[in-house]
């Protein structure tokens, strides 16, 4: 996995992140979840043909790189990774190709706790790219929010906005299912039913849909 991402360092944000896999720019799939947690930038000076290529091939725009930098991975990236290629279920397959990571905010906070405690809507920083989902997966996975009204709502409008249809994972109405973690799922693969429904689901429609 090599993640880039478009880093404002003055303000300590990571807005959109790529998640790239073998040499592929092909779009897998899309995660939203609830703020970054604890990758780090690791250099500025790279190659960064690959983002222009996504971006203009997938989104058919030209993408500004002044502010994108190769990022090392965390652990919640690297948990994506098996819920995407379905090593949770035991039927892992190679990815070749992005998945977007967006969160429902971007400032930096490796405390998921304090920084759901800071949300604001009025923030500049927050999530306005659901129009990157295409027809791929998405994968919700902001986790619990009740500890925060205003960012619960403002989850409850991406989802309500996402038109769920063709993703059986999730059931109709934002209060019907579970928005799980990947470190809840981590922990919780073996034991949870609804878990194991989740990924299941959600591995097939990874398949189907590449």
């Amino acid at each position: 996995m090599r993640v880039y991402a478009e880093y404002l360092k003055k303000e300590n944000v990571r807005i959109k992140t790529l998640l790239q896999f073998g040499d592929g720019t092909d779009l897998i799939g899309s995660a939203v979840l609830a703020n970054p947690g604890s990758a780090a930038p690791i250099s500025d000076n790279f190659d960064k043909t690959i983002i222009a290529k996504f971006y203009e091939k997938t989104h058919n725009i030209e993408m500004k790189l002044c502010n994108w930098c190769l990022f090392d991975r965390d652990p919640t990236m690297k948990w994506l990774e098996k819920i995407f290629n379905g090593w949770y279920v035991n039927k892992t397959i190679e990815l070749n190709g992005i998945i977007q990571l967006f969160n429902c905010f971007y400032d930096m906070d490796p405390n998921r706790e304090n920084a759901i405690m800071q949300f604001s809507c009025k923030s500049k920083y927050v999530f306005n790219e659901s129009q990157y989902f295409l027809n791929k997966p998405v994968f919700f996975g902001w986790g619990d929010l009740n500890k925060n009204a205003e960012l619960k709502e403002f989850a409850r409008k991406i989802f309500v906005d996402y038109n769920c249809k063709d993703n059986p994972v999730y059931r109709d109405g934002f209060d019907n299912n579970k928005f799980y973690h990947p470190k809840y799922i981590h922990f919780s693969y073996k034991r949870d039913e609804e878990v194991k429904r989740i990924l299941e689901e959600f591995h097939k429609l990874v398949v189907d849909t590449q």
